[in-house]
């Protein structure tokens, strides 16, 4: 477990694995635009990085930042514009960074291989999973949330607009948050497809990179589109007008169909985060 300081790594573990300000947390009507709200976490936050070889991210600061317009909005990676709201359903046009090109920008091996280990016996060159580099990509596209007392459904469909995979997901995803002990808990599962262009691109090696080995890889490991499933579990309870206690945990399940598994190394991660949140902003 290696600790990184990086400012993505610290967004990225607020924005994606914890889910603290997701850019649907609330509904329209509980919005009075325009609002703002910056926030700083102290206390212990993990991110498991499911790729071979790369880095965990580890923190004891995080970071979080949203603003809601009357139709713009951003929180933290994510921004977006609002096309329809009202008391049951809204419809934005979303844009936010991959998940599995983020994982590869919490590390950057330093090993002096330069991503290659000779094969004396083939005198071929190919890729160890651990040195692999991959571009981060921005996807975007539309986004409908059916709202309603006991549970939120969501469902997007983003694509790549950066032409780094030319790949797309699809995601769906069930979330509420509810009044407890005089504070809030909230939960969230949900199903993200990914078809075999993103996939491939993240998780094969390239036919320049294995070189003879391509083939087998292949075979071994057949090009497909994957569906990745998490559940995650927040918890705030107020402690002053600014300050609040923030318990977090999200689990993630990785598809391992169309994946090099020497490269997805670990198909089940487990992030969290505990401690103190102190929020200033329009809100307050």
């Amino acid at each position: 477990m290696t600790r990184s300081t990086r400012l993505i790594p610290l967004i990225f573990l607020a924005a994606l694995a914890l889910g603290f300000a997701q850019a649907q947390a609330a509904a329209p009507s509980e919005i009075n635009a325009p609002e703002w709200e910056i926030s700083l976490a102290a206390g212990h936050g993990f991110l498991e990085n499911p790729l071979a070889g790369k880095r965990h991210a580890e923190t004891y600061v995080l970071p979080s930042f949203s603003y809601y317009g009357k139709r713009f909005f951003v929180s933290d990676l994510t921004v977006g514009y609002s096309l329809l709201e009202n008391e049951h359903v809204y419809l934005d046009l979303v844009a936010r960074p991959n998940d599995d090109g983020l994982f590869y920008q919490l590390d950057k091996n330093s090993a002096a291989s330069n991503g290659l280990v000779t094969n004396w016996f083939t005198q071929a060159q190919i890729t160890d999973a651990e040195d692999l580099e991959r571009k981060a990509s921005i996807v975007g596209g539309p986004s409908v949330t059916l709202v309603s007392r006991w549970v939120d459904v969501s469902f997007s469909w983003f694509h790549d607009l950066s032409n780094v995979h030319h790949g797309s997901e699809t995601h769906l995803s069930f979330d509420k948050q509810y009044p407890l002990l005089g504070g809030a808990i909230g939960f969230g599962v949900g199903a993200v497809q990914k078809d075999a262009d993103l996939v491939s691109y993240y998780y094969q090696f390239t036919e320049d990179e294995a070189e003879v080995f391509y083939n087998r890889y292949l075979q071994w490991f057949p090009v497909a589109d994957a569906t990745d499933t998490y559940a995650r579990l927040h918890f705030s309870y107020p402690l002053g007008k600014r300050l609040e206690l923030r318990l977090a945990a999200r689990y993630n399940d990785y598809d391992e169909a169309g994946r090099n598994l020497d490269i997805l190394e670990n198909p089940y991660t487990l992030s969290w985060f505990v401690g103190l949140q102190y929020s200033f902003g329009s809100r307050h």
